[in-house]
């Protein structure tokens, strides 16, 4: 688009210019056209009447001339050299300028060997410093050089004047772009289709896997509800019947007052020594779960009469306290009351 906008005000003024001249005098004007750095476009020079004069008469060289810069290629004007004068070294350079746009309008990868033989260039330097100071900065093309695999990938090319009948064969070129733009756009509708089908399948499908995570969720969490209620209810004592605690209630009673008789009979008779080393060998956890309650008892094998009497009336009052705490014990766990005796 840039340089489509640069030359519109040259080719205005070059349209004004043939439109005042005739004959021979058209010859300067098609030179300096030809030659001007900044015109790439010539269908609008053609169409002046003047120059379209020119057909048929001595003058209409310069008619040729410009009929070459507007659709012809360097390889053209050298099969036609002896037929047409001899061109300037701008004109030379502007021709071949055209010539690498006429090229890239059917490749969009030119090979050097390609290009070396259309603009006529002996080495690969030259070419290069060509395509990138005559034609990339002057914005005719854009693109890439490859040096290893010796080609010039096309980017962008302007476009140059249509020849005579290529407008023919660019609309049927754009009929059938447009045929392939609709056929895919119908695709792409149908496309669109299924995708918001498959999208509302899969907003029900998950809906439905929702709900039955839910209706589990809720069946087991009666199920849970109903197996603790039926556990408390278990945990329950009978009706009509005092709660003992535990399983173990009157047992546990009976255990802590003979604990309580016991122990204080067993220190004071510590003299018999066989009788306290017989009662002194049994080691008595007792542990008391529910309320927090733990309660152990330990009584030493001495080897002694005076160390069991010592001890036995220094532990006096710890035995008749762990009686009193483990009656206690039993009395209060109603529910989770566990006695261990281990001998």
């Amino acid at each position: 688009m840039e340089i489509e906008e640069k030359q519109a005000e040259v080719i205005d003024h070059f349209v004004k210019q043939a439109s005042a001249q005739k004959g021979s005098a058209l010859g300067s004007v098609v030179v300096e056209a030809t030659s001007h750095p900044s015109l790439f476009a010539f269908s609008e020079i053609l169409a002046v009447p003047t120059v379209a004069e020119l057909e048929g008469t001595d003058n209409s060289v310069h008619l040729e001339v410009l009929r070459l810069f507007a659709h012809g290629t360097w390889s053209d004007y050298k099969r036609n050299s002896g037929k047409l004068p001899q061109l300037v070294p701008d004109q030379v350079l502007k021709l071949k300028q055209l010539t690498v746009l006429t090229l890239a309008e059917t490749k969009k990868v030119l090979s050097y060997d390609q290009l070396m033989l259309e603009l006529d260039v002996t080495n690969v330097r030259e070419l290069e410093d060509f395509l990138i100071n005559d034609c990339m900065y002057a914005g005719l093309v854009r693109g890439k050089l490859d040096q290893l695999r010796r080609y010039f990938e096309v980017q962008f090319a302007a476009g140059r004047d249509l020849r005579p009948g290529q407008l023919g064969s660019m609309i049927q070129t754009l009929s059938n772009w447009l045929t392939t733009s609709d056929n895919l756009l119908v695709t792409i509708q149908d496309k669109i289709k299924w995708a918001d089908t498959m999208s509302e399948l899969d907003k029900k499908h998950r809906k439905e896997l929702e709900d039955r995570v839910m209706e589990v969720k809720k069946a087991v969490s009666v199920k849970y509800d109903s197996a603790i209620l039926g556990s408390i209810e278990k945990l329950k004592p009978p009706r009509g019947r005092k709660p003992s605690g535990s399983c173990f209630g009157l047992a546990s009673y009976g255990i802590g007052v003979l604990i309580i008789l016991w122990l204080p009979l067993c220190f004071y008779n510590a003299r018999d020594s066989w009788y306290f080393s017989f009662l002194s060998s049994f080691r008595f956890h007792f542990l008391v779960f529910g309320n927090s309650y733990l309660c152990f008892t330990d009584s030493m094998v001495v080897e002694n009469t005076i160390e069991k009497t010592v001890h036995g009336f220094m532990n006096l009052p710890v035995a008749w306290l762990h009686g009193v705490v483990l009656v206690f014990g039993f009395y209060f766990n109603k529910n989770f009351l566990k006695l261990i005796v281990i001998i």
